[in-house]
């Protein structure tokens, strides 16, 4: 089942001027594609014509077989979480236990029904221990944490990362992925849009699609993306070291096969 279809999109901040250049992309449900560019080449901007922030000049969009339009924008925000770079944007309860909750009592969930989901989704997460906390004297990456276990919570069929790690530390930022990798994993039929320029971040996905000013230019496994050496140079792309380390390795016929990161080259090399 295809969740997202996009057609021939086009979109302008100014016109004649577009930022989104008559794009088409097929996603289908359980993929885990990454976006990737630098910025200015319409990724975010994409993201957000994705949930009906911004209208196309031309083109269409559909999720889960519903045409984005003002008839279905609601029903389909409401099977789509989004989580953005900087999560102090998100944050709208005195407590941790508050911000998790909110998106849950808009929903008019029962106060049972949420607390289960609060206490089940801030343990995902590794947040249980400061749901009386202020979100203000969290860490970076404990506050993208809690955001995170907020979207969750709704039980998106979607989710989003628009540079949900580009604000973060290392530790931070490995944290998040971590905890990312997990669910998806916990819930095969999870589809998700990742929104960065971080190919460390984009080799773990299933497909990554790379973006020039509004154009898609490549589309394929990370693998089949960043072996295009030419079309990376040009793009002033780096390749993730797990690759060029993997391709140093060819060199002595050592085939480290799928590994995704060092870890997994050490298990590997181990056996």
């Amino acid at each position: 089942m295809d969740i997202l279809t996009i057609n021939n999109l086009v979109f302008s901040y100014e016109e004649n001027r577009p930022v989104i250049n008559n794009v088409s992309l097929t996603i289908k449900r359980g993929e885990f594609v990454s976006i990737v560019g630098h910025n200015g080449s319409g990724k975010s901007t994409l993201a957000q014509l994705i949930i009906g922030l911004y209208e196309a000049d031309s083109g269409s969009i559909s999720l889960f077989d519903m045409p984005l339009n003002h008839d279905n924008v609601s029903a389909i925000r409401s099977q789509v979480g989004i989580v953005f770079q900087n999560p102090d944007n998100q944050f709208v309860g005195s407590t941790v236990e508050d911000d998790i909750a909110f998106g849950l009592e808009n929903r008019n969930v029962s106060y049972e029904e949420m607390h289960r989901l609060v206490q089940d989704f801030s343990e995902k997460v590794g947040m249980k221990d400061y749901l009386t906390t202020e979100p203000s004297s969290l860490s970076g990456g404990q506050k993208q944490r809690v955001a995170l276990a907020g979207v969750l919570a709704m039980g998106p069929k979607l989710l989003i990362l628009d540079e949900a790690t580009s604000m973060l530390d290392p530790k931070g930022k490995r944290e998040i992925l971590e905890l990312i990798y997990k669910m998806k994993k916990e819930d095969p039929d999870l589809t998700i849009i990742s929104i960065t320029h971080d190919v460390e971040e984009a080799y773990n996905s299933d497909r990554v699609v790379v973006m020039d000013h509004g154009n898609f230019i490549l589309d394929g496994t990370p693998e089949e993306v960043f072996s295009n050496e030419s079309v990376i140079k040009q793009l002033k792309l780096d390749q993730p070291f797990i690759y060029k380390l993997k391709n140093e390795f060819k060199k002595y016929n050592i085939d480290l096969g799928d590994v995704k990161n060092v870890d997994e080259v050490v298990e590997k090399l181990c056996q």
